[in-house]
């Protein structure tokens, strides 16, 4: 009787090569260091083939997979080398990141930065995809274009220098939306990573083990991480939903572009769709204002319904100028989404050191909440300790609308106490 013996999945060469790729070392610092300069440059600059070529050469990938391949097999070795390579390469990412953004003299948010800032499921699936094709790739002892294709695909070096991006300038929102990008792109190349190689050990090993063995009930490790996983996902699913209603508005928008003003050249769209308005600069044929009118009122055809429309015209410009136009517009509606958020930060400080004021005078004011409206109208909701006169309440508004004359309205309620 002869007995087929299993492929070894799991060879020494395999295992070398990940080692070999999550140890940091000077050769993987060096090429670290150009591909932050690289990957921060083509942000700068807005340059999609300077970031590509910076993801071509960045190393994150190699500490990833050695992270992957140590947890699957229990190795603590490995483990450490993979984690305490990926922590030194993250932080010198952001430091070199921040360092060069904050000397730059472009200090505008270009749409290369923009698109690293709103993941959405789209880009769990890549990550995903591409930790597959990584540690497949990984194991082939020839050279191949896997690699970097996945390099490419999964894009780790932009979103961590767009966070060097965010510290440099203080954008709180930017800063959030490239560290989940990264975060979920290091997650599930380490998932896939783990996954990959607890199949490659099941295949080459198990031979004894049940064919249901992936059919059984979950540790409470794995479904740890299960739970951790679709915690991820459900942020980028969000997204991912107001990215498709956004581009169903824009589709829209060059529908009543084309259908109702006519012969003309869109330079510049710009739809805020939380504030429901549309900007578009257009060139060409002169729109008399009849026309302007007759768009307006046909919004509602395009399901623009609650939208107000703002219309620009520019004079027939030729293809070069157009460019340098539409990076003019782009600089300043950046600029002023810029100056917005900060005012908005500025605006929640002062009302956080109001509450804090108002909070100082009485012993019984538990809290203060303050919401304002478009109009600066401030209405504060004061909760009390304990009960107080209408002498007393009346007594402390005055004090609160003499003040700072712009609070509107002053509510009082009782704090719960629980027994």
């Amino acid at each position: 009787m002869i007995i087929r013996q299993r492929k070894n999945y799991l060879t020494s060469q395999f295992l070398s090569k990940i080692s070999a790729d999550g140890t940091l070392n000077i050769e993987s610092l060096i090429v670290l260091t150009c591909a932050i300069f690289i990957a921060s440059v083509g942000l700068n600059v807005n340059s999609t083939a300077t970031i590509i070529g910076a993801m071509l050469i960045s190393p994150l990938m190699g500490p990833l997979l050695a992270i992957g391949t140590g947890l699957a097999l229990y190795d603590v070795t490995l483990l450490r080398k993979g984690t305490i390579s990926l922590l030194a390469e993250i932080i010198i990412s952001l430091a070199a990141s921040t360092v060069y953004f904050h000397f730059s003299p472009l200090t505008y948010a270009s749409q290369e930065i923009i698109a690293r800032t709103s993941p959405t499921i789209w880009d769990v699936m890549i990550a995903f995809f591409g930790g597959v094709a990584g540690i497949i790739g990984a194991r082939k002892k020839e050279a191949n274009n896997i690699v970097p294709g996945v390099a490419i695909a999964t894009a780790l070096m932009p979103p961590a220098c767009t966070i060097g991006y965010s510290i440099a300038v203080g954008n709180l929102k930017y800063f959030l939306g490239s560290s989940y990008l990264f975060l979920i792109n290091c997650v599930f190349i380490i998932l896939t990573a783990f996954l990959g190689v607890k199949i490659m050990k099941w295949l080459s090993y198990s031979t004894k083990q049940s064919k249901l063995f992936f059919l059984r009930k979950p540790t409470f490790k794995e479904f740890s991480i299960i739970l951790v996983v679709i915690i991820l996902i459900i942020p980028s699913i969000l997204s991912a939903n107001q990215m498709v209603n956004k581009t169903l508005v824009d589709q829209n928008v060059q529908n009543l572009v084309v259908n109702e003003l006519g012969n003309v050249n869109l330079i510049k769209e710009n739809v805020d769709t939380q504030g429901k308005i549309i900007n578009l600069t257009v060139s060409g044929n002169k729109i008399n204002a009849k026309k302007i009118q007759v768009a307006k009122a046909n919004l509602t055809k395009y399901d623009l319904k609650g939208y107000s429309l703002n219309i620009v015209q520019v004079a027939q410009v030729n293809p070069n100028a157009e460019n340098q136009l539409d990076r003019q517009v782009n600089n300043i509606i950046n600029q002023r989404q810029h100056e917005q958020e900060q005012a908005d930060e500025k605006r929640q400080q002062e009302q956080e050191k109001r509450n804090q004021e108002i909070r100082k005078l009485s012993s019984t004011i538990s809290s203060v909440t303050a919401v304002s409206d478009n109009k600066n109208k401030q209405i504060t909701l004061i909760e009390l300790k304990k009960p107080l006169s209408k002498k007393r309440k009346n007594a402390l508004v005055r004090q609160i609308k003499d003040k700072y004359p712009n609070i509107n309205l002053v509510e009082f309620v009782q704090e719960n106490i629980k027994n």
